[in-house]
């Protein structure tokens, strides 16, 4: 079985991104390319969704490419996605009391997430990786 830590790369920071439903829907089917962001990260990154819909839950990870400026923020390029065992708002608050659904993202790669940033990196990959672009 492939976990999430097998394609997380530690070079690159990574975010838990909250997206409303229907976008990550959109993600998955392909039908967007790309992220837009008022604010975001000036550089290459990796994230994890938060669909913020009626799931309420994560199982979405997202390679994304480098921010390109436009005049009202910023067009992330999705390079591929694969989705992993999801997780509800409820599980994830019972594991990790103080845990909050980001209104736009927060970092994972910093100490006090760590504990939240492994659980994620151990879920098994449901499927594979794709390519979208």
């Amino acid at each position: 079985m492939t976990r999430l830590t097998e394609i997380y790369d530690p070079h690159l920071p990574i975010v838990l991104l909250s997206l409303k439903t229907k976008y990550a829907k959109k993600i998955i089917g392909g039908e967007q390319t790309v992220e837009h962001r008022k604010r975001f990260l000036h550089t290459r990154s990796q994230a994890i969704i938060y669909s913020s819909g009626i799931d309420k839950s994560v199982g979405l990870f997202l390679e994304l490419g480098t921010p390109v400026e436009v005049e009202d923020g910023y067009n992330i390029p999705i390079i591929y996605l694969t989705e992993f065992t999801s997780t509800s708002l409820e599980t994830l608050q019972q594991k990790f009391p103080d845990f909050k659904a980001p209104r736009s993202y927060i970092y994972l790669d910093k100490p006090d997430k760590k504990l939240l940033l492994d659980y994620f990196l151990r879920q098994a990959i449901k499927t594979g990786c794709y390519e979208t672009v």
